[in-house]
């Protein structure tokens, strides 16, 4: 049977090992340990519960998954040894637990509960539909369900290699892409516009990094992205990976509230689609496949530097009428080339 998971064109990392990507799905209307007993069920695996709060599985069919509410002060649990000074209980049935489990149930329409998963390598991406069916069968609710819903579907695909002209041509392909890619995922205009979550990169950036004679090297790259985007908010978060080479030059750029945040990791932080986990017609594999049509991009180095040249010829300024041109002159130049940008299975379900 063949997958619906396409494959990029690298498929090993720096070391020949085969390339991983994790997964973060965020969704609302579940509390954290029903879900996780739920989710073990679904996946099989060693379920431990560190509070109402987050939950780990362990040795599940997606190999190790965390489920946890996404709020630092809930997940962190400091208040307890306060409150354990006088004499209250977090045990299963205490008095603690059960004002923690009221808590999650409370906060679960405002505070999103979120699935991550650890590295899956790209032959086994077709397990996540199992985990899409297990959170459906429970009640999970996708951003499409409120107006204060603005959950995402992050994708964090390890790297090929840690090449700043690798990085660099990755980086570029999004851009070109980006307003291609919103229009072809139909992103929630609560994302886009009323949240900071998945901000654009300033238009001065793209210029610079769009600009045929950009070519930095590692450190130059790094300097510059900081210049422009000290914050995880973009749809496409360079930040793990500068802090996985260089972790405090990386935190010296930042305020303290994202210093706190920033985790190095080798891998790419594709933050732009959404999450529509209960949606009819919803895939995982649709969003994927867009992260390897950036990926195939980026290794034609022949069509990025034709689209470079189309797309500084094209913008003068960054305006939603040059947005709906430059996604046509794009398709029109990507449909005569090997590239099979489908536009049918764009997130607004069946």
């Amino acid at each position: 049977m063949q997958s619906n998971y396409l494959l990029p064109p690298r498929l090993t990392g720096p070391d020949g090992t085969p390339r991983a990507a994790g997964f973060e799905f965020e969704f609302g209307n579940l509390p954290i340990l029903p879900a996780a007993r739920a989710l073990q069920s679904a996946l099989g695996g060693q379920l431990e519960e560190i509070s109402p709060f987050e939950a780990l599985l362990h040795d599940s069919l997606l190999g190790r998954l965390r489920i946890e509410r996404d709020a630092d002060l809930l997940k962190s649990t400091r208040y307890r040894g306060w409150l354990q000074q006088l004499g209250v209980e977090f045990s299963p049935g205490s008095i603690g637990h059960e004002i923690e489990s009221n808590i999650d149930s409370a906060s679960r329409g405002l505070i999103p509960c979120e699935v991550i998963t650890g590295p899956i390598p790209f032959e086994h991406l077709e397990s996540l539909d199992a985990l899409v069916e297990a959170l459906e069968a429970i009640g999970a609710e996708g951003t499409q369900e409120s107006l204060i819903y603005a959950f995402g579907l992050h994708i964090n695909p390890s790297l090929p290699d840690l090449e700043p002209a690798s990085v660099l041509s990755t980086l570029q392909s999004f851009l070109l892409l980006h307003a291609w890619l919103l229009e072809a995922g139909a992103t929630d205009l609560t994302r886009r516009y009323l949240t900071p979550y998945i901000d654009a990169f300033p238009q001065r950036y793209m210029e610079l990094v769009l600009r045929p004679d950009y070519q930095p090297d590692m450190r130059q790259l790094m300097d510059d992205y900081l210049a422009h985007n000290a914050t995880r908010n973009r749809a496409l978060d360079l930040l793990p990976l500068f802090a996985h080479i260089d972790l405090e030059h990386v935190r010296a750029a930042l305020s303290r509230e994202e210093r706190k945040l920033v985790k190095g990791r080798p891998t790419f932080h594709y933050r732009l689609p959404d999450c529509r986990i209960n949606q009819p017609g919803w895939e995982v594999a649709t969003y994927w496949n867009h992260w390897v049509y950036i990926e195939a991009l980026a290794a034609d180095r022949d069509l990025l530097a034709e689209l470079m040249r189309a797309w500084q010829a094209h913008y003068a300024e960054f305006m939603l009428v040059q947005n709906t041109r430059w996604v046509a002159q794009l398709t029109s130049i990507l449909a005569q080339r090997y590239l099979s940008l489908d536009t049918r299975h764009n997130g607004r379900g069946a």
